[in-house]
């Protein structure tokens, strides 16, 4: 069993974490704080992915409800992408596991306050989804550290 696998099957989410992981060519050579980087920077290029998909879709709403809630998905990524997963990032760099695990988590909490946001499924359920399980993929990653 090779540092991915035992890892990823700690992870809370084996089979994201594995695909994922493996997937960046840079987790072959990477240390579990290596693999812990990596998996937040992935992170981040989803969440932003998922904001600009978001603020494409925004600048057709016209219904005032839906303004709202997509203005709270947008404040709510924008958090993730500008704040918190960059200090994610500078937390594994100082070894301070705990801030980057809260920061990490936080992500999840906040894309749960997009998704609270509809009643039905959206065209960004699924990208919510991914960086929801992603972030606390990550964050279970962050917890192997200490």
């Amino acid at each position: 069993m090779d540092l991915i696998e035992q890892t990823c099957r700690q992870s809370g989410f084996f089979t994201l974490c594995d695909s994922t992981l493996r997937s960046d060519p840079r987790s072959s050579n990477a240390n579990l704080e290596g693999l812990a980087k990596i998996s937040v920077e992935i992170v981040i290029d989803k969440a932003n992915a998922t904001l600009n998909f978001i603020v494409d879709l925004f600048k057709n709403v016209s219904d005032p409800v839906l303004y709202r809630s997509y203005g709270t998905c947008i404040d709510s990524y924008d958090a993730s992408v500008e704040r918190l997963l960059p200090e994610a990032i500078a937390a594994l760099g100082s070894k301070d596991y705990a801030t980057s695990r809260h920061d990490a988590a936080t992500v999840a909490t906040n894309v749960n306050a997009c998704d609270e946001q509809f009643s039905e499924k959206t065209p960004f359920s699924d990208r919510n989804r991914l960086v929801h399980d992603l972030s606390l993929m990550s964050a279970g990653i962050i917890e192997l550290l200490g």
